[in-house]
């Protein structure tokens, strides 16, 4: 009998856990991840009679790895208005969790010759534990070795009802 309650126990015990683990936690978050993205289509359109002015179009995917040890993939798309690798550029991405939770965001930002990227998300939607889901976050472009490949540093702040 002591033996039947201590599996019943241990039984409810892993249940509870499992449960608890697919329940989002409503209220604020910082999801902090290191992102690696590779070009899929890119399309350079040069503007006529104006040097050095492009209108960029390109379809991007990745990998997102986040502090917390997930990890999730990522498709974007932006379009950049640049002269001589300068100027301003938006965007749409969507993070895809091993869960199938997703949280799509539009980005900005401006490109200056010579320096690091840098870029600013709104939140705009989110399914799974992350329905429902406000915020905002940033993106900077880090150094790197890897050929035809970019590596970014990334953070969200998340509101979840």
């Amino acid at each position: 009998m002591r033996r039947l309650k201590q599996r019943a126990i241990l039984g409810i015990t892993a249940l509870l856990a499992c449960a608890v683990g697919h329940v989002a936690i409503a209220g604020e978050q910082v999801l902090e991840f290191k992102l690696v993205t590779m070009p899929i289509e890119v399309k350079t359109l040069e503007v006529p009679n104006v040097d050095g002015q492009v209108v960029v179009l390109n379809k991007m995917r990745g990998a997102a790895f986040f502090k917390d040890g997930r990890v999730a993939s990522k498709e974007y798309i932006f379009s950049a208005d640049f002269n001589k690798g300068a100027g301003p550029f938006f965007g749409y991405s969507t993070y895809q969790f091993e869960d199938g939770a997703t949280i799509t965001s539009r980005f900005t930002g401006t490109s200056r010759a010579g320096e690091l990227l840098h870029g600013d998300y709104t939140v705009i939607s989110g399914t799974g534990v992350y329905a429902g889901v406000k915020g905002s976050g940033s993106f900077d472009a880090t150094p790197h070795k890897l050929n035809g490949a970019y590596v970014f540093n990334g953070k969200f702040v998340i509101t979840t009802p």
